[in-house]
Formats: structure tokens, sequence, C-alpha cells
């Protein structure tokens, strides 16, 4: 360890000095200042200086100057190195002076363009197989698929001619792929008949007085009421699911802001997880069928709902539409109150029992 130390002190000192002889000019640096060059002891460099001489990693010139062989030889190849290029630059400027080489190209661009024409720069350790991969072939030519089709299915399907053929056996590809209801036009046990579109309003209606919502609404209380029915659910079911859950948030004094409030417990009476309970406590305190002017009101209300949002449409003045609602509502019938669910209903009751 202690040789190599001294060693790699050595080279870095002559590195940093930009030379590879311990000279100052034309003198010679004793082993005492070399070693102060070096950053070491004299004693370290006078203990291992011998080992170093006989193993060649210093040696000394014909003055006794200390040098490094190695960078002495570094030296000679980068002054070789420099002295080629100096010609090759001589050589190309007379070149280019006696038109012998293109204008407007460097000499690395025309140095590269004749390797290329050369097949390019030999690989160090060449490969059979790369070799062959750089110089292969053209492939023969493939010849036509057959003109026949070998499948024999009564129900196969093929492609003749030049091409390739293509095959396809319906029969053995329908089971594996194709649906049965893009094959047939017949209805299967898992297809749904479509609702009508009264039961669909007609139940949305009840979802949303057993709701209590308005009808800003109806469009969600559509949508559900159509998927329910579709798959099977009963009417009375999902009205019941939906009562018993306005009236567990009514008792815990919460109102209910949208229709999506009650999907969940009607998914979970139709799944059966409340259908006890509902049969036991909806249906003894079931409500009773609302009167004429509670249905008529909820019906004015509906309708307020599409002529404003339609007026709001065509007008594109919410304000504006607000304020000329009166006019608006007389316009296409409806009761000249404010837009309120509990004024369409006093006003409906009103009316009821002034007739009465």
């Amino acid at each position: 360890p202690e040789l190599r130390g001294v060693v790699t002190n050595l080279h870095d000192a002559l590195k940093e000095m930009r030379s590879c002889v311990f000279r100052a000019g034309a003198l010679v640096l004793t082993d005492e200042q070399v070693a102060r060059q070096a950053w070491l002891e004299p004693d370290a460099l006078a203990r291992t200086l011998p080992t170093i001489l006989d193993a060649g990693f210093m040696a000394r010139d014909d003055a006794g100057a200390l040098y490094s062989p190695h960078l002495y030889d570094k030296a000679l190849r980068s002054e070789a190195r420099a002295a080629r290029k100096a010609q090759a630059d001589q050589r190309w400027e007379q070149e280019q002076a006696g038109g012998a080489e293109e204008e407007g190209l460097t000499r690395k661009q025309i140095t590269a363009r004749e390797n290329g024409k050369r097949g390019g720069r030999p690989r160090k350790n060449p490969v059979a197989s790369a070799a062959d991969q750089r110089s292969m072939p053209l492939l023969s030519v493939i010849p036509a698929g057959q003109d026949k089709n070998p499948n024999k299915k009564p129900n196969a399907v093929s492609v003749s001619g030049s091409v390739s053929s293509v095959s396809i056996d319906l029969e053995s590809e329908r089971d594996k792929n194709i649906p049965s209801c893009s094959i047939s036009s017949e209805p299967t046990e898992t297809e749904t008949q479509p609702v009508a579109a009264a039961q669909v309003q007609q139940l949305a209606a009840r979802m949303l007085s057993a709701s209590g919502l308005g009808g800003d609404q109806a469009g969600f209380a559509v949508s559900f009421a159509r998927g329910w029915l579709k798959d099977g659910v009963s009417a009375d079911l999902i009205v019941a699911a939906i009562a018993a859950h306005r009236r567990k948030m009514d008792e815990n004094r919460e109102n209910p802001r949208t229709m999506g409030v009650f999907k969940a417990p009607v998914q979970r009476a139709i799944s059966g997880e409340e259908v006890v309970q509902l049969v036991s406590e909806v249906a003894p305190d079931a409500p009773p069928p609302a009167p004429d002017w509670k249905r008529k009101a909820d019906a004015a209300w509906m309708r307020q709902c599409s002529v404003f949002g339609a007026a709001v449409r065509d007008d594109g003045n919410y304000t504006r539409v607000q304020r000329e609602w009166p006019e608006i509502a007389a316009r296409n019938g409806l009761p000249p109150c404010e837009r309120d669910r509990a004024a369409y209903e006093a006003f409906f009751q009103q009316n009821a029992q002034a007739a009465a």
C-alpha cells in the first residue's frame, strides 16, 4: 500500500505540473524537492524509490532527472497524433486549393463518405451470426394459397382465388364468440319485453308522491321506474320501500334532495333483505289514496317544471323568465301563484274547498 501511494502521488504531481519529468526548466529537481512537490516525506520516498525504479513505474534520464515512462509515452503519442493531424490539414488545404475536393464539405464529412463506400468501420470482435444478418439474401417467393376450400362442413364460408383461403365454421364459432341474440331474431328467456310508457309514468308519479320530492326529480324518477319495471320488480314494492325510507328520514329530521337517496332502499327491498319488515310495517300503515286536488296539484307542478325549463332554454335569461312567469303561466293554463309546491297545493286545495 505504501508503494502504491507513493507512485500515485508522484504521478499526480507530474500531472499537476503538466509534465512527465521533475524539472524546473533546465534545473533537475533533487529527491528532497520531488518529495516536497509530491506531498511525501523524504524518508518515505528514499525508502520506496529503489523499488519503484526497479518495477519501472519511474525512471531517470541522462541528467538524473526523475520521470514517468507512462506519461512520457503518452506525450509521445500525443505529439505523433498532432503531427499527423497537421499533415492531414495541410494536405486538405492543398486539395481544396487545387479543386480536387468538393467545396462546402468538411474533411470529416468526406472521410465518412469514403469509409461508407468501403463498408463502414470493421467490428472489433465479429460474430458469424451477426455478419450473416448484415448480409442476408432475399427470401424466396411464397406461393399463393389453395383455390379449393379443404373444409367440407356445410356451414363453412371460404374465400377462394389467388389469395390465401380463409375458412370459418359458423357452427363452432357461434358457440365460442357470437352471442345467441345476434344469430337469431327469436326472443329468448333472458330478453325483456319493452315497458309501456304509461306504466313508467304512473310509477314515477307514485314514487314522487311517496318521496315528497318536487317535479325537478321527475326525470330521475322516470329513469329509475323504467329500469325497475324492466327487471320485473313490483310497482307496489318500489313505492312501499320509498315510503318506508321517507318515514325513517322524517323521524331523523332529514329531508331528501334527490331521487337517488331512495335507490339503495329499493335495491335492498328487491334483494329480499327488508321484505318481511315492509310487509309487517308498511302494509297496515299504508297511506290512504291521495285526494283529487292533491293529484291535480302534483300534475300541475310537474307541468310547470317542464314549462319553466323550456322557457329558460328558449329565452336564455333566468331572471327575465322568473319576472315574467305569471304571464307565461297564464298562457299555459297554470295557476297564478308562486312557483312553490306548497303554494300549488294550497291553490288547488282552496279551489276544491270552494267547489264543495
